[in-house]
């Protein structure tokens, strides 16, 4: 073996050269690498030859040029087998010339490579020192390397050496770091001083993060995290942003996060960086709401982080910094103070067990709460108030402890009603409250509610129909009683909102009542303040079961036809009357009169159902619907069979979709494909709550009946029963399958404008692709082959090329995508649906009736539908795949 002419002259070349370009570096090594690996030289002959110019003091760059060489080629031979001795020499050597500002990057990329990959003979290594005692060998080399280099004074590449190292000794030897005791902070916090370049930055923050939070104390003194914070501090805010046609990928997002972990390393830190945060985000500078954003983040992921004592510690600065910025400057970040609100209130009581009232929130939280409640109480032309209630609704969400104390604080701001006069809500308060309801956590005593349901009382009294601006507060303040009542005694407000809607019958709200009834009596029942009266009444009313049972008597004798709202909004009260009575838990007399009462309601709400055509039959059902929303137990079972029996189901079902998809009241103009679907969902979620809660053997019968009604009629009876298909399934499909198989040809005849009734019939076509979808997608699982085969006989040959017209070709291709949809859906079924996307893929590149109709088709799989079904599509053949992605940008023919 001899290290030849051609490669000394390339060494010698590669060390001479004033610039080493990365061409240079490249060859050269390559040359030299390929002679090593392949024992042609040793690494020694390579070391014997660059003695003179490594060791030559005259020559700077030639030194730097050989060690950078060396290092190079420790680093890249395949198969490094050294010694302890060759590694003992190599590690001093390396060592040596940390202190050779000029070879300062060849020494510390040799380190590294020593480090990974002869790190078990450096574990045995041991170096004599001045006291006489040997220490490890990796830790006198960082202890020299951070004595010796500079580092800020080193260019980028060198400087990520060096952290790269103490990056490296910091996760696999932290015992011989821990050793160097404070120097381990004190090199740390120099080497990272005035680092601007992204790549390094990120390096310096986790060793920031590790020397604080891996190392004992002893290894950085007060002083040294004084010096870290501090270093740390000066790149907040980061507003880094990659260049364009980065190619390093680091975001600012990564940066924000490394800072915002190293931040948080160490409790020695939170006595800094909470204040340092706080104020940062009182920055009136240029990109004041960049920063005070990033600052209420960095500050919620550091409290969680430090936890309990130090946010409690500094509870009360947060609290009193969030309210000064929203409630008296013009911020643009009020969503950030609250949320750093909330954080702080949640960590403050981590492990505060449920009931206790720690002494400090009393001193620190509860004060500053009141004053928020005092601002919010101030009404919306106060600056102060909406930051006020955004702040205190973002304290209500923490715990339950700080609920109940944000509740005392409003309810002492919002109620205190002038002497000898009934405390009352602000109109401007009413949304606030109902919010601030929502939030509710914990259980509330009788004396904590009835000053707030007193006063949304008196609120709503205040409320009459005088002028359009007063209908929205009604349905606000009807919303916050109702909330109280949930809650609390009912049955004042029940009355009031009965009388609202049927008339008065004397009482502190006869006037009121009276008012309003006056005023809803010509208004639809999609009025706001029906709607909302309507609602609240079927709501509470399961808590008042005597007030049940006189509503029952009323909507008995009221007419339908006396205010405008009641036909269509009448069948709900009377089924929500019905079902508080058939829930209600009475003996004897008192259980034969209620069952009296809700067969005569529910008979009533049915002959109103009969008695509206398609405007107005299909919200009858999504009120039943509503009704019946419930889990199921002997009072819901009750009032589904008497509804059945009222509606005379099973026999009657083709009647409740009677119709959908005609204009029933007999006008010209058909309606829009979006109003049948609408209509559809409505019958659709009748039947399965109404099935839910009948006997197996009954719901069963409506089941088979809707399925019969399909595959034994035409025109539109078969498309409205169609479109209540998807209400009876899965059920239906474990059930009845021979039944729901039966109609499948129905299904896809209406679909695809086969039935010659129906052709042309675009609300047809759209209710039926959905059947058919739902019909293969709950298909039984040893029932799909079959299903399949006969859908391939139905359809396989139009896609194959069979002559056929293009409405016929049109509806092939439509049903084929709809079953592939649902397959997509299916677990398992992923080859299957691969096989059905291949034969429509195909029919595009076949002169076959289906071909023009394909990029329709994908119009059925994409975008929302198959958007579910990602998993299943990355499953599918690549060229099917291919193909299917050529397919949809055809669709946009």
């Amino acid at each position: 073996m001899a290290f030849s002419d051609r490669l000394r002259q390339a060494v010698d070349d590669y060390v001479a050269a004033d610039v080493v370009t990365d061409e240079l570096r490249e060859a050269t090594l390559q040359k030299v690498l390929t002679a090593l690996n392949a024992k042609e030289i040793e690494l020694l002959d390579i070391v014997v030859h660059l003695e003179k110019v490594m060791c030559d003091a005259s020559n700077p760059t030639g030194r730097r040029h050989a060690i950078q060489f060396l290092a190079f080629c420790l680093r890249d031979i395949v198969e490094l087998k050294l010694n302890f001795k060759h590694v003992e020499v190599f590690a001093k050597f390396f060592q040596n010339k940390l202190s050779d500002w000029q070879c300062v990057e060849g020494a510390v990329a040799g380190i590294l490579v020593l480090f990974q990959r002869q790190a078990a003979l450096i574990r045995t290594l041991k170096v004599d020192t001045e006291e006489g005692e040997g220490e490890p060998m990796a830790l006198h080399l960082a202890r020299t390397m951070l004595k010796e280099v500079n580092v800020p004074s080193h260019t980028q590449g060198v400087r990520k050496s060096v952290l790269d190292t103490l990056l490296l000794l910091s996760n696999e030897w932290r015992e011989e770091l821990t050793m160097l005791g404070p120097e381990l902070g004190d090199g740390i916090s120099a080497a990272i001083e005035e680092e601007r370049d992204p790549r390094n930055l990120l390096i310096s923050f986790t060793l920031v993060k590790k020397v604080l939070g891996d190392f004992p104390a002893a290894c950085a003194s007060r002083e040294t995290v004084q010096s870290l914070f501090e270093t740390l501090s000066s790149y907040f805010p980061i507003t880094f942003q990659p260049p364009k046609g980065d190619k390093v990928g680091i975001t600012g997002d990564d940066l924000r996060q490394a800072l915002s972990q190293a931040f948080c390393s160490s409790q020695r830190l939170a006595e800094l960086v909470i204040p340092f945060l706080l104020d940062a985000s009182k920055d009136i500078e240029a990109d004041v709401d960049a920063t005070v954003a990033q600052a209420m983040q960095t500050l919620c992921f550091c409290l969680q982080n430090f936890g309990a004592t130090a946010a409690q510690k500094h509870l009360k600065h947060i609290l009193e910094t969030c309210r000064d910025q929203v409630c008296r400057t013009k911020t643009t970040c009020g969503a950030e103070f609250c949320k750093a609100v909330t954080e702080s209130l949640k960590v403050s009581l981590q492990g505060v067990p449920a009931g206790l009232h720690p002494h400090w929130l009393a001193k620190d939280v509860v004060p500053q709460l009141q004053e928020m409640a005092d601002d919010a109480s101030k009404g919306r032309m106060s600056l102060a108030s909406e930051g006020a209630r955004q702040l205190l609704l973002s304290a209500a969400a923490a715990h339950p402890i700080v609920y109940e104390s944000v509740w005392s604080a409003v309810m002492k701001a919002f109620l205190e009603g002038k002497e000898g006069e009934e405390a009352f809500f602000s109109i401007d308060a009413l949304e606030f409250m109902v919010e601030l309801l929502q939030r509710q956590q914990g259980v509330f005593t009788a004396k904590q509610l009835q000053p707030a349901l007193k006063g949304a009382l008196e609120t709503m009294r205040t409320i009459l129909p005088q002028s359009e601006e007063q209908l929205h507060p009604l349905v606000a303040s009807v919303e916050l009683v109702k909330r109280l009542a949930r809650l609390s005694v009912a049955s004042e407000a029940l009355q009031a909102w009965q009388m609202a809607l049927l008339g008065a019958a004397g009482g502190p709200w006869s006037s009121w009542a009276t008012a309003w009834q006056e005023h809803l009596s010509s208004k639809p029942a999609s009025d706001p303040c029906v709607t909302a009266l309507v609602q609240a009444v079927c709501e509470i009313m399961p808590r008042e079961i005597d007030q049940a049972f006189s509503l029952a008597e009323r909507l008995l004798k009221v007419s339908s036809t006396s205010a405008e709202w009641l036909p269509l909004a009448m069948p709900q009260l009377l089924a929500h009357t019905a079902l508080s009575l058939a829930r209600a838990e009475l003996k004897g007399e008192g259980r034969e009169n209620r069952q009296n009462l809700g067969q005569a309601l529910l008979l009533r709400a049915s002959e109103i159902f009969r008695q509206h055509g398609a405007s107005g039959h299909f919200e009858i059902l999504a009120s039943l619907a509503d009704a019946l929303d419930l889990p199921t137990d002997e009072g819901t079972r009750w009032v589904a069979a008497q509804i059945a029996t009222a509606l005379g189901l099973p026999s009657s079902v083709p009647e409740i979709a009677e119709g959908l998809t005609t204009d029933f009241d007999g006008g010209l103009k058909s309606p829009s494909v979006d109003t049948v679907l609408h209509r559809a969902q409505a019958a659709r979620r009748f039947l399965r709550m109404l099935c839910r809660h009948l006997p197996e053997d009954q719901a069963r019968g409506v089941q088979r009946r809707l399925l019969e009604s399909i595959a034994l009629s035409s025109f539109n009876v078969l498309a409205n029963c169609t479109a209540l298909l998807p209400g009876i399934l899965p059920e239906a499909c474990a059930k009845s399958w021979n039944f729901c198989q039966r109609t499948m040809p129905a299904v896809c005849r209406c679909a695809s404008d086969a039935d010659p009734d129906l052709a042309e019939s675009t609300c047809a076509e759209a209710i039926a692709l959905e059947a058919l979808e739902a019909l293969v997608e709950n298909a039984p699982v040893d029932e799909v082959p079959m299903l399949l085969e006969n859908f391939r006989d139905t359809f396989g040959q139009l896609l194959r090329g069979s002559a056929a017209s293009a409405r016929q070709g049109r509806g092939a291709a439509l049903c084929w995508a709809s079953a592939t949809s649902a397959l997509l859906r299916r677990s398992g079924a992923q080859q299957q649906a691969a096989a059905f996307l291949e034969a429509l893929l195909n029919a595009l590149d076949q002169e076959a009736p289906v071909g023009p109709f394909v990029p329709l088709a994908f119009r059925v799989l994409a975008p929302v539908k198959v958007e579910a079904a990602k998993g299943a599509r990355a499953k599918l053949p690549p060229l099917a795949l291919q193909q299917w992605h050529e397919a949809e940008s055809r669709s946009c023919w």
